[in-house]
C-alpha cells in the first residue's frame, strides 16, 4: 500500500509540476507577445541614393565641376610642359646659377601646381560630404516620420536583410516622400584659390 502511495504522490507531483511549468510557458508567450514583438520595416538606402532626384542632381552638379577643373588642371599641366621643355633648352645657354634659380623658380610652380590640384579634390570631397549630409538629415527625418506613422519598432537596411514581406518594404513610399521634400539640392563648392 505504501508503495502505490508513494506511486500516487510522484505522479502527483509530476502532474503539478507539468501544470506548473505550462502555466510559466504561457504566462511568458503573452508577454512576449505584447512585449517584444516587432513591426519592421525596411529601406533600401542605396536605392533611395541612387534613384532620389536630389541625389542625381548632386551627382550632375559634381561631375560638371570636375570637369571643370579637369581641365583647369590639363591647362596648367600643359604650360608647366612647355615652361620645362624651355628650360631644358635653355640649360646649356644660361650660366648655371642663374638657371639654378630658374629651376629653383619652377620647382615652386610645381608645387604650387600640385597643392592647386589637391585643393580642387578637396572642394569636390567636401562639397559632396555637405550634400549628402544634408540628404541624410532629410532621408532620417523621413524614414522616422514614416516609422511613426506605419508604427513600426524597427527599421532596417534592405542590404542586411535576407528576406522579408513585400509590406515591409517602404523604400517607394520614402523615395516619392524625398523626391517630393527635397527634389534638389544646391550644391556649394568652397574654393579657397
Amino acid at each position: 500500500m505504501s508503495i502505490m502511495k508513494s506511486i500516487r504522490n510522484v505522479a502527483f507531483a509530476v502532474a503539478v509540476i507539468s501544470g506548473i511549468g505550462l502555466s510559466t510557458e504561457v504566462r511568458a508567450q503573452d508577454a512576449l507577445s505584447t512585449e517584444t514583438l516587432a513591426n519592421v520595416m525596411i529601406v533600401d538606402i542605396d536605392g533611395i541614393l541612387r534613384e532620389s532626384s536630389a541625389m542625381r542632381d548632386v551627382n550632375k552638379q559634381l561631375k560638371e565641376r570636375q570637369q571643370a577643373y579637369q581641365q583647369e588642371i590639363e591647362t596648367r599641366q600643359q604650360a608647366l610642359r612647355e615652361e620645362d621643355k624651355q628650360m631644358a633648352q635653355q640649360r646649356t645657354l644660361l650660366a648655371n646659377d642663374v638657371f639654378q634659380e630658374k629651376q629653383k623658380a619652377f620647382q615652386q610652380k610645381v608645387a604650387d601646381f600640385q597643392k592647386f590640384a589637391q585643393g580642387r579634390n578637396r572642394v569636390l570631397d567636401e562639397a559632396r560630404a555637405v550634400a549628402n549630409g544634408t540628404f541624410q538629415k532629410k532621408l532620417i527625418e523621413i524614414v522616422a516620420t514614416l516609422a511613426e506613422e506605419r508604427k513600426s519598432t524597427l527599421v532596417l537596411r534592405k542590404s542586411e536583410v535576407i528576406l522579408h514581406a513585400k509590406g515591409m518594404n517602404a523604400s517607394a513610399e520614402i523615395l516619392n516622400r524625398i523626391n517630393a521634400q527635397l527634389p534638389t539640392i544646391q550644391v556649394e563648392f568652397k574654393e579657397g584659390s
